[in-house]
């Protein structure tokens, strides 16, 4: 898997991203999915959907340091959107994600 990712500022190629693995943890009782991906700059990144919408990305120098740096970061990640959707009044949680 590879994802096309918008050029900088001044570059006029397409930097590509190199999908690594998959992992999971399980939060409160619910699977969420972290993908792990390398770039051809040699950072690496980790992302995990949660909605239509919303992605949660952290970067690394590592994949080994990504994942943990995501999957330590994901509980504050799912928490205060949580609290934000009981502060605005909609207290269950759309998950719909399409991966």
């Amino acid at each position: 898997m590879y994802l096309k990712c918008a050029p900088s500022k001044g570059d006029n190629d397409m930097e590509e991203e190199r999908f690594l693995y998959a992992s999971e943890v399980d939060l409160n009782g619910e699977c969420f999915t972290i993908r792990v991906f390398s770039g051809s700059a040699g950072g690496f990144f980790a992302s995990t959907q949660l909605g239509n919408g919303d992605i949660v990305i952290t970067d690394g120098p590592t994949h080994p340091e990504t994942l943990k740096k995501h999957a330590d970061l994901l509980p504050l990640a799912i928490s205060s959107r949580e609290l934000n959707r009981q502060f605005r009044g909609h207290p269950c949680k759309p998950r719909d994600t399409q991966a």
